[in-house]
């Protein structure tokens, strides 16, 4: 890799193994409507007698992904290839794609933020989809011009500013060739920090599990919102397997149930 591509660094992290396409609990088939008959690729989770597997366009699909963003040697998380000039892009991808080909990876792991076009370019000029990620205040959220580095997943104005911008980032992509499916989040259930008077008034050992059923309820309803607009999956980006029982009785209308898992890391 160093000598494939000296100029640049890029961040095909180790999570090729713990991406959430890394599937390990398929849920449901979703219903094929005039939704999914305005996606340009059809895509399906199919469970019969034999168990589940992913079907793109009428034909089995193995997911081989991983991870990918772009980051030049010297530039920091504030670096944007997708706004940089469609030359530097395109030599950029160039550089990068054939990698990926080469290594068998026929999928893309991108956070919101890159544009359709590129999500297109990617798939027709490499035959690589792309899974975009929206990572639902994760890492802090913006709502009416202040920055909240802990999301309360319970404020009412909080959940309903990122599930519009989630809507938003729908209808932006719900027509783009290579959009393979939709992720939900980050391993969010790590980050579950907020204090209010209703989490306070729990005893402790409570608090925990209930600011995750407001996360889980959350991923729900914007996993509804999701699919009003949208026929392809949608699946979430869970911490390990933590809180499965919480999970299980909001987000029953999630396709894929995706684990950031670090336990097989350990000696």
């Amino acid at each position: 890799m160093k000598n494939a591509n000296r100029s640049t660094l890029s961040i095909m992290r180790a999570a090729a193994v713990v991406m959430a396409v890394a599937v390990v609990q398929l849920l449901a088939e979703p219903a094929m409507d005039a939704r999914a008959a305005t996606s340009p690729v059809d895509v399906r989770i199919v469970t019969n007698a034999a168990g589940s597997k992913f079907v793109v366009n009428g034909e089995d699909f193995m997911v081989f992904g991983m991870n990918w963003g772009y980051m030049p040697i010297g530039e920091n998380y504030n670096y944007s290839l997708w706004t940089q000039p469609d030359d530097v892009i395109e030599d950029a991808l160039a550089r990068e794609m054939p990698l990926l080909q080469a290594m068998g990876v026929n999928v893309i792991r991108h956070y919101a933020g890159i544009p359709p076009r590129w999500v297109e370019h990617i798939y027709e000029r490499y035959g690589i989809y792309t899974v975009v990620n929206h990572t639902m205040g994760r890492y802090g959220f913006t709502l009416d011009g202040v920055w909240h580095p802990s999301v309360d997943y319970s404020d009412p104005r909080m959940r309903a500013a990122i599930t519009a911008e989630i809507v938003a980032l729908v209808d932006e992509f719900k027509h783009t060739k290579g959009m393979l499916f939709w992720l939900l989040g980050n391993e969010n259930n790590y980050g579950l920090h907020w204090s209010s008077n209703e989490i306070e008034a729990l005893p402790e050992g409570q608090r925990d599990a209930a600011r995750a059923r407001h996360l889980y309820s959350l991923f729900g309803d914007v996993t509804d919102a999701v699919k009003a607009r949208d026929g392809r999956p949608v699946a979430i980006a869970n911490g390990d397997l933590q809180y499965l029982d919480i999970i299980a009785e909001e987000c029953r209308n999630i396709d894929i149930f995706g684990s950031v898992s670090y336990t097989h890391l350990r000696a």
